[in-house]
């Protein structure tokens, strides 16, 4: 019994181990094993030319994951895992459909159904038309009912608030009435006064407490920056950044161009900044003027790999950074 319980525990932890190594491979893979591109724009002038023709082709594992995208005129994307399509840019449409649609048996079967439901169109367009007559016919009469009705209650409206109106121009107040009605007035005039002075005090107040605090936040976050975790965690980051740039620098960079403007002078302009540039750019860059007439033609190409590792590492040294999280903290400690 325990031999069997024992050998159920050794098949547990080979399939164990066996999955933790999968596990690590997948992630080395990931990691490690880069993600190759090369893209490829052509641009020629000419009649039946696209603008400009750009292929981008991605590549992981071997080819296990390729990724091809071109544009000429039109966007076309495929996705393939080794031999088998996964997504395809535009997706191709059925035959069948195309062929049911193109027979000829289904044109006459149209045409037939065609003219028998025109003449039945015909029949219910004539009774809907006497119907739409004689709704119309009634609404109108239902309308004149209603404009009389209306008329008559604005006749009997007027004649009831003419009759009060009278009523009430015939009470003229005295003037005692007038006399106490004057405290009252300046009482409201005096409250009024006193209610503008204490919200304009109380706006300058609110605007005096926002500039002080407006002030107190930059002398915090001036004497933030020019501390010590700030200096270490720029230049940390700094760092990082020329790092991540140096490792995605294409392997390989080649452009053949040729380039004519309207101004002979622009284009003598633009060989010389090309001429001012050729230590960086290298013998692998020829720009060729045209100084006949205005075009732009050539083919650019750009060939490289990235890893993953790369941005992994940066974000693991940038989490961990003892300056860093200090700082993160002293901000936050101002946010709060």
């Amino acid at each position: 019994m325990l031999h069997i319980l024992l050998l159920i525990l050794k098949i547990i932890g080979i399939v164990l181990l066996c999955i933790l190594g999968v596990l690590l491979l997948c992630i080395a893979c990931a990691l490690f094993v880069p993600v190759r591109y090369r893209i490829e724009a052509v641009r020629k002038e000419g009649e039946g030319e696209p603008p400009v023709a750009v292929t981008v082709k991605v590549t992981w594992l071997l080819h296990f994951v390729n990724v091809l995208v071109r544009f000429a005129g039109e966007l076309s994307v495929r996705v393939r895992l080794t031999v088998i399509p996964v997504f395809r840019l535009p997706k191709k449409g059925k035959r069948g459909r195309k062929a049911e649609a193109e027979s000829p048996d289904s044109g006459q079967t149209g045409g037939r159904s065609g003219t028998e439901s025109s003449a039945e169109r015909a029949d219910s367009e004539n009774v809907t038309k006497v119907s739409e007559q004689e709704s119309a016919e009634g609404k109108h009469e239902n309308r004149e009912t209603d404009v009389s009705g209306a008329t008559n209650k604005r006749e009997n409206e007027n004649g009831e608030t003419d009759a009060a109106s009278g009523e009430k121009l015939d009470k003229k107040p005295t003037l005692w009435e007038k006399l106490r009605v004057i405290p009252e007035i300046l009482r409201n005039i005096f409250v009024k006064i006193k209610s503008i002075f204490e919200n304009i005090q109380y706006t300058i107040k609110n605007i005096c407490d926002k500039i002080r605090s407006v002030l107190d936040t930059i002398e915090y976050y001036k004497g933030v920056i020019e501390g010590e975790p700030f200096k270490r965690s720029f230049a940390l980051c700094k760092g990082e950044l020329l790092a991540i740039c140096k490792r995605l620098k294409p392997d390989r960079f080649e452009a053949a161009l040729i380039v004519g403007m309207d101004d002979p002078a622009a284009t003598g302009e633009i060989l010389a900044v090309c001429g001012m540039l050729y230590p960086i750019l290298g013998p692998k860059v020829n720009v060729v003027g045209d100084f006949e007439r205005k075009r732009l033609e050539g083919r650019v190409f750009i060939k490289g790999k990235l890893r993953f590792f790369t941005f992994v590492r940066v974000a693991v040294r940038i989490y961990f950074n003892k300056d860093i999280r200090k700082l993160y903290g002293l901000l936050k400690k101002e946010a709060v």
